[in-house]
């Protein structure tokens, strides 16, 4: 069983930080969140982008976070994918993001 109150302790330890994990960075802590929790408590976590946003969040259990806590409602019925399966089924979509947000390269290559 997901522990919430664990991730919204460890989200809180990162106070101040909003604004660059909102505004470019957002990727990252989803990855954060994705090492922190998936390792040492066997969670299930994925990574999820949110297309209309243009928004990384991390999907652990049932939940989805961000460096705003558990925004699960605020997300709740918009258009989601899991980066893995992004990578399996539209692998040229999942390249562009990974070249943009995550690696901050802006040439486009094709």
């Amino acid at each position: 069983m997901v522990n919430q109150e664990k991730i919204l302790n460890f989200i809180a330890r990162f106070h101040g930080s909003e604004d660059t994990f909102l505004h470019g960075c957002c990727y990252w802590f989803a990855r954060i969140l994705l090492d922190r929790f998936a390792a040492e408590d066997g969670y299930d976590v994925s990574i999820m982008y949110e297309p209309v946003e243009g928004h990384f969040l991390a999907k652990i259990g049932y939940r989805f976070y961000d460096i705003r806590g558990d925004v699960t409602m605020k997300y709740r019925g918009k258009p989601m994918y899991d980066i893995w399966n992004m990578q399996r089924e539209n692998n040229r979509q999942y390249r562009h993001l990974m070249r943009d947000c995550r690696d901050f390269e802006e040439d486009d290559d094709e």
